[in-house]
This record gives structure tokens, sequence and C-alpha cells, in this order.
């Protein structure tokens, strides 16, 4: 819901503009949630991996609500703490997204479900098989525009 369209994951490039690392910290740049240090005037939170296409009111309610509900995961300190990242395509996140039990509970069943039709659409369209296969969305799509320039040559 904060990278919602295909664009939005290829800035989710550690090299490029934005962190795709779920870790939180106050001075590393890197990582998705930043809390700078500061005093009471100058506190504040930044979600640095919202994509400027997002929904603004859907990625505000996910986050109030996340912050609201949410727990902190229980941390092993006998283990070495893993580097968890964002998924790299809008095809991993919507296998995510349709698994997830947190977004079922966050917006119900109905409104997952009418979030991610459109979603869908976008990653059948999305040139990450180019050249492998040939979707029917492609067909359907070059079929219309060549009619419609056939039709406008008579």
């Amino acid at each position: 819901m904060l990278n919602s369209s295909v664009n939005a994951y290829r800035r989710l490039d550690p090299a490029y503009e934005a962190p795709n690392q779920i870790k939180v910290s106050a001075n590393d740049r890197s990582s998705m949630i930043r809390i700078p240090f500061g005093n009471e005037k100058t506190a504040r939170i930044e979600v640095r991996s919202v994509a400027p296409d997002a929904n603004p009111y859907l990625v505000a309610f996910t986050l109030l609500r996340t912050g609201l509900d949410g727990k902190p995961p229980r941390v092993d300190t006998s283990k070495r703490p893993r580097i968890r990242v964002l998924p790299d395509t809008i095809h991993d996140a919507i296998r995510l997204y349709k698994s997830s039990d947190y977004v079922s509970k966050l917006l119900g069943e109905d409104c997952k479900q009418k979030y991610l039709a459109p979603k869908q659409a976008v990653a059948n369209r999305s040139g990450i098989e180019l050249g492998s296969r040939i979707k029917s969305e492609e067909i359907i799509h070059h079929h219309e525009v060549t009619n419609q320039f056939l039709w406008n040559t008579f």
C-alpha cells in the first residue's frame, strides 16, 4: 500500500533513491523508518520508502493504524540480526499482499480484494516477463490500437 505501482519498485534500490531495508534508525539513511535526533520541538518520524504516487489517505491510515495496533517484534538476542528488505518487484509485493493476514485485518477482506484488482492489472502489463511470453493484456491492448489505426485510415 506504500508502494503501489511498478515504478515504485524501481526506486527501492539501495544505490538509488529510496531505502529498501526494513529497519529503524536515528542516523542511517538506508533504513525505511528514520527517527532523527532532536528535542521536543524538532522531533519527527520519517517513513522514507513511500512512493510519491501512493494514495496519501491510504498511506496515512495504514501508518497510523499500524502504529496504534502494532506490536514490537520479538528479538532473539542469541542470533545475529538479519537484514530484511522490501520486495523487489510489484509481483513479489502482490504475492506477499495476498498472503498477509495483517492486511486482511487492517482493510477487511472485501476492501483487500478491491484494492488488489487494479494492482494486479497493472502488474500484468509490466515488462518483467518481457520477451519470455505474450500476455493476454498485451494482445488486447495492441489489437485495440491496431484496430483504431486501421479505422482512422478510412
